[in-house]
Formats: structure tokens, C-alpha cells, sequence
């Protein structure tokens, strides 16, 4: 259960899925050489075809591709970039299915106006940034690839320095439009906010017993999202929402770590950290998600995955727990 990778999953947009670029740690050169020529993936002549044919319907003329793709973060899915490098189609790699064409503009195809709601949208989240856009923009295109066809959903990918952002241009009825859809913005541990950092350090010492030294900080929307080499964890509104220890390995069962057991781990922790009392708590486990969640009045108020010493590897609560994160 790659746990940190589901958590950053949901903050950045496109026209069809939410995802944030997974960065794989640097390490030899010959190790680097290793996973690239594995992030390859070969395209067949029947692929080609309908990949030329999608791209010729969004461009409206021949575009000249790659003859191979490469995988993309997202769990089946590659791309393919046309070879100047102006355009990219993203598919399954078992099926073939396309589902989203990209395409590099300069910033003034973006209207003034757009421009500005984005501006108003960051302002709006953290007014104590310079928000200054990059001249290059992706613009992104759904594709309905059992159909064929161009899909509705359009986006701009706007980013600058410590920022990124994705705008909804058009969308299904009754959907979001000419709005922002989400954005991430990059801080340095300085820029923090003291107070929410006090409070960060010690929900990481209480749970982890670990002493955080941040060295990722970013907000998306209304979540604050902190991090070192060991330990991820997310604030909302000032609450501690998530923490999660990237290196301790979950249990798969709950053969050798019972309900019970799992209650008595977390009850003093969800009292300090929480102030949530789970004595009269539901706990059931969930195989599918390799966790123990705590219910009351048929609500799940809280999830845990352990280690097979005990300790927390994954800790949510309320909204978060929903999600069996």
C-alpha cells in the first residue's frame, strides 16, 4: 500500500484525474539509468493509429509522435510526446485507452480575466507570496477513448515560482467552470506559521516519537501538508488531519494484531492528539485498505494502519478516516 502516494494523489488536477508528480528519490547513476529504460513502454501499430488519430482531431493537422511512451505516476498510465515536444497523450498501458491530450501554449492564449481568477484564488489562500505566472502554459484536453473522441473537460496548468495551479475552462454541465479546480503552493520551513508548527513538531513527537525537521511544506486548498525523510502529515484549519511514517511497514493481516489490540494503541494517542475518546468505539479491519477504522453511529471517526511491533504507520481521523487513508 503505497500510503503517502494515495494521500498526494488528490491534489493535483487534470481534466480527468487528481494527482501530484511522485519524485523518485536520486541515487547512482547506474540506478538512474535503470528506472528510466523501465519507464519506457512500447507502442503497437494498433496504438499508433489511434493515437494519431487523436491527436490530429485536438490539433486539426498531422503531428509526428514518439515511437514509444513512458509511464506517468498514475498506477497503468503512460504518455506519449509528440517530437517537438509541444503536445502529449496520455493512455492505459494494458488497454490502450487515451483519456487526456496536453498542449504547451505561450500564457497570453490565457484570457486576462482567467488570469486574474487564478491570481484571486491564490491571494485568497496566502496573501504574503508574490504570485508572478510562468510564460508557458499546459492546456489539457480530455479524451473519451471508447468513443474516439474529444471529451469535454478542458484545463490550463498555470505555474510560477513555489506554485501550481489548474483552471477549469469548460466542463460537463452542472460542473465547476472557469474556476480553479486546485493548487499547491510551496513554502520553506521559515514561512511557516510558528504556531502551526509547534503543533506539527508535537503531533509528529507524540505519534512517532520522532522530531520533525520539515523539509517540504505546501498548501493545497484549505490542507496544509508538512514532511521530512521519515514522516508526512496534514493540517486543516489548524487540526491535525493525517500523519503517516513513509519507512515502518504495515501489517497485511490482523491476524497477530487484533481489534483490541489496535484500540489500545491508539486510545491514548487519539485523546492527546484528537481529543476523541474511542473507549465506546466500533473497530472492525479492513482488508482491503490493510487498516483498523473506529466507528461510532455508524460514522467512521477514525483509521489506523500498525506495524507488526505495534507502531503507527498511518493515522487519520474524521474526513480524512473516510477515505481509509
Amino acid at each position: 500500500m503505497n500510503v503517502k502516494k494515495a494521500i498526494l494523489a488528490t491534489m493535483i488536477v487534470s481534466s480527468m484525474y487528481a494527482g501530484v508528480a511522485i519524485l523518485i528519490p536520486a541515487g547512482v547513476e547506474a540506478a538512474q539509468e535503470k528506472k528510466q529504460a523501465n519507464k519506457k513502454v512500447q507502442i503497437d501499430s494498433k496504438l499508433a493509429v489511434k493515437l494519431k488519430k487523436a491527436i490530429k482531431q485536438y490539433a486539426g493537422k498531422e503531428i509526428k509522435l514518439n515511437n514509444f511512451g513512458e509511464k506517468t505516476e498514475f498506477p497503468s498510465s503512460a504518455k506519449v510526446e509528440s517530437v517537438d515536444g509541444k503536445y502529449a497523450i496520455f493512455f492505459n498501458i494494458g488497454s490502450g485507452f487515451i483519456w487526456e491530450i496536453n498542449e504547451k501554449v505561450s500564457i497570453d492564449k490565457i484570457s486576462k480575466q482567467d488570469q486574474e481568477k487564478v491570481l484571486n484564488v491564490l491571494k485568497g489562500a496566502y496573501s504574503n507570496k508574490t504570485y508572478v505566472f510562468d510564460k508557458e502554459v499546459i492546456v489539457q484536453r480530455s479524451y473519451d477513448g471508447k468513443k474516439e473522441k474529444l471529451g469535454v473537460p478542458l484545463s490550463y496548468k498555470l505555474t510560477g515560482k513555489d506554485f501550481d495551479v489548474y483552471f477549469f475552462k469548460e466542463n460537463h454541465p452542472k460542473m465547476p467552470k472557469n474556476a480553479v479546480s486546485a493548487f499547491e503552493i510551496k513554502f520553506t520551513k521559515d514561512e511557516l506559521d510558528p504556531k502551526m508548527l509547534e503543533t506539527a513538531i508535537n503531533a509528529v513527537k507524540t505519534v512517532f516519537n520522532h522530531d520533525l525537521e520539515v523539509t517540504a511544506a505546501n498548501l493545497r486548498r484549505f490542507t496544509w501538508t508538512l514532511e521530512d525523510k521519515s514522516v508526512l502529515l496534514e493540517i486543516e484549519q489548524g487540526k491535525i488531519t493525517t500523519l503517516y511514517h513513509k519507512t515502518r511497514k504495515a501489517v497485511t493481516t490482523n491476524k497477530e494484531i487484533t481489534e483490541n489490540d489496535a484500540k489500545e494503541v491508539v486510545a491514548p494517542l487519539a485523546k492527546e492528539l484528537f481529543n476523541m475518546d474511542i473507549a465506546n468505539m466500533e473497530v472492525k479491519w479492513d482488508s482491503t485498505n490493510k487498516n483498523y477504522y473506529f466507528i461510532k453511529d455508524n460514522k467512521i471517526e477514525l483509521t489506523v494502519t500498525l506495524d507488526a511491533d505495534k507502531n503507527v504507520v498511518l493515522l487519520t481521523s474524521r474526513a480524512r478516516a473516510v477515505y481509509g487513508r
